[in-house]
């Protein structure tokens, strides 16, 4: 901890809820909103397909887990964790978001305001063709999304060095 303030941490759910399968980072967010799973000092950020733009909304967070629709060549509903070097692997090209999210993870580092950590939970799309709805492998993944993501965020709660008062 710097100066007596916990890191900030943020999770990010990008997508377009007009595109089928691509709004799955959506659509978690507001799960995890909706059902109050986030403790308060968690920041919800509802990144839609704003790429650059969230700047400087993601400027000073210590840690980012970011939900979204990734094709990494599995079968629909697949979940994957990418971290570290996984995230410069990104199969480019892919998601209209990858390219903006790896775009925005770029201009952070050359801002020097990166995240310490970031995760990427992706979730292979069967569709991401125009609908609202979400299609049956990824809609059933869902739930298990939401358990991965909140399994990264108590790993992180563990991992934040504990303050130890001493009174004389």
């Amino acid at each position: 901890m710097t100066g007596g303030r916990s890191p900030r941490t943020a999770v990010l759910g990008l997508g377009n809820l007009m595109h089928t399968d691509d709004g799955i980072g959506v659509h978690a967010i507001r799960r995890l909103i909706e059902d109050r799973l986030l403790p308060p000092e968690i920041e919800v950020l509802d990144g839609g397909t704003l790429g650059l733009d969230l700047l400087p909304r993601i400027e000073g967070v210590s840690r980012l887990l970011t939900i979204d629709a990734v094709d990494f060549d599995a079968p629909s509903g697949t979940q994957r964790r990418f971290a570290g070097e996984d995230l410069a692997r990104l199969p480019a090209g892919k998601s209209v978001h990858l390219l903006g999210f790896t775009d925005l993870l770029s201009a952070l580092r050359l801002l020097g305001r990166a995240p310490s950590e970031v995760v990427l939970l992706g979730v292979q799309p069967e569709s991401t063709g125009w609908g609202v709805e979400l299609s049956p492998a990824v809609g059933a993944a869902l739930d298990s999304l939401i358990s991965a993501a909140l399994s990264e965020l108590a790993g992180w709660r563990q991992s934040e060095p504990s303050e130890t008062i001493f009174r004389a």
